[in-house]
């Protein structure tokens, strides 16, 4: 028999219509358009989420997931010293909201709304405590500075690189993303005690 493609639940269509009315329509949807344009009755996007919040929940839900892989799954080599790693960690942070049309909506109009902001910061909560045992792990390898509170440098480390990206993909002009990436990383690299001497040695080691 020939490979089916497997059929996508209604559900998630009209997750992706919402998501697409509200890239369209500059952070506004409305239900019925919503299901038309996932070709299903409005009774039952309601079924699945309640209610337009319950929606919009849903889209910001999806739109944090790959993230969430970004800082537990496998998409960044773990074959790597620890400042390199997390270094590739920031740069697909980086690249993952230049690259998403629905970010400048999470930057801007739509981080205001109150549904967004419970959605984010059950997300965020997560990505923080995955950072403090990167952290914590640096420490251990002696690439992260003894003195510093993993938990404690974390939140300043995220909030940073958050309003960096917001304001960056919000700005009339974006910076380049290797101008971002440096100037983070630069910041990154004082919060946590790494110093260029350090990072030219782990170079030196690589290449030699």
């Amino acid at each position: 028999m020939p490979n089916q493609t497997p059929k996508i639940g209604s559900d998630i269509r009209l997750v992706r219509a919402a998501e697409a009315e509200l890239i369209e329509n500059n952070g506004h949807m409305e239900m019925l358009a919503v299901a038309k344009r996932a070709g299903v009755s409005v009774g039952l996007a309601y079924h699945h989420f309640g209610s337009k919040t319950g929606l919009l929940a849903a889209v910001v839900d999806q739109f944090y997931a790959p993230l969430r892989d970004i800082s537990f799954g496998d998409t960044i080599p773990l074959d790597q010293d620890w400042a390199a790693r997390e270094k590739a960690r920031t740069r697909a942070f980086i690249e993952y909201f230049y690259g998403h049309p629905f970010a400048p909506l999470i930057a801007g109009r739509l981080g205001r709304e109150p549904e967004v902001c419970d959605m984010e910061t059950s997300h965020m909560n997560a990505l923080l405590e995955e950072g403090a045992r990167n952290l914590a792990q640096g420490q251990r390898q002696g690439a992260v500075s003894a003195d510093i509170v993993p938990e404690v440098l974390i939140g300043l480390l995220m909030g940073g690189l958050r309003q960096a990206i917001d304001s960056a993909i919000l700005a009339k002009k974006r910076p380049p993303k290797t101008v971002l990436l440096d100037q983070i990383w630069a910041f990154f690299q004082g919060g946590m005690g790494l110093t260029q001497s350090q990072n030219n040695q782990k170079r030196g080691r690589r290449h030699g």
